[in-house]
């Protein structure tokens, strides 16, 4: 994001959530001035699920920073009792007018301040770009809450952008993550049972999927 975008939406690192709101304001149901609306399933994520067919049906699922809806949606379809949370009430908005028929309970929440009443409660989480939205100084905080989140055995999948160079302010956003985030989430109690990721070797950066589940 350039330096003239950040400034017109108020992009500040101590205030690090409140650009969204203006941006999703400024949205309309096509997506238009969200630079990461596919107006469709994120493609890596929608390969993975529909090559692991599961049996979903009464499980729970999370959509961490739905956005615009469209993985929300698509859970559902895999047979997910699905929740999905947005900073944005904005965001929250147009994912009711984009699925008035959708069962997904499409809620406005703050990830930073965490949600404590959500502590382990869905069978499976799904955290897209999230983490990479946000200030490098929240990172901790931000992988804390979302690993709260899985319950006992289970899941969480992560798909992310990262990068060679040292995460700071000034670099974002977007702030692509380095490797240490594989880590900081199996601090927090789960563990890696699936990794994949795909480099773009000109500029060194790769986005990774990788999934995660709470022992028991």
């Amino acid at each position: 994001m350039d330096e003239k975008t950040k400034n017109r939406l108020g992009v500040e690192e101590n205030k690090p959530t409140d650009w969204f709101e203006k941006l999703y304001s400024e949205a309309n149901e096509d997506g238009e001035g969200i630079p990461w609306a596919n107006m469709a399933p994120h493609p890596v994520f929608k390969s993975w699920i529909r090559k692991n067919p599961n049996t979903h049906k009464g499980k729970t699922a999370l959509v961490i920073g739905c956005g615009m809806g469209d993985d929300a949606i698509e859970l559902e379809s895999q047979g997910f009792k699905v929740t999905a949370f947005d900073v944005s009430n904005s965001a929250i908005e147009l994912c009711k007018t984009r699925f008035p028929n959708a069962k997904v309970e499409f809620i406005q929440a703050d990830l930073l301040k965490g949600i404590p009443d959500w502590n382990r409660k869905f069978d499976f989480v799904l955290e897209i770009y999230t983490i990479q939205a946000l200030p490098p100084k929240y990172e901790k905080t931000l992988i804390k809450h979302i690993s709260d989140f899985v319950a006992d055995k289970g899941k969480l999948l992560v798909i992310t952008e990262t990068q060679q160079g040292k995460r700071a302010f000034e670099n974002g956003p977007p702030w692509l993550l380095n490797q240490e985030y594989i880590k900081s989430f199996e601090s927090c109690g789960l563990k890696q049972i699936f990794h994949l990721s795909s480099t773009e070797a000109e500029m060194g950066e790769a986005t990774h999927l990788t999934l995660f589940q709470r022992q028991a």
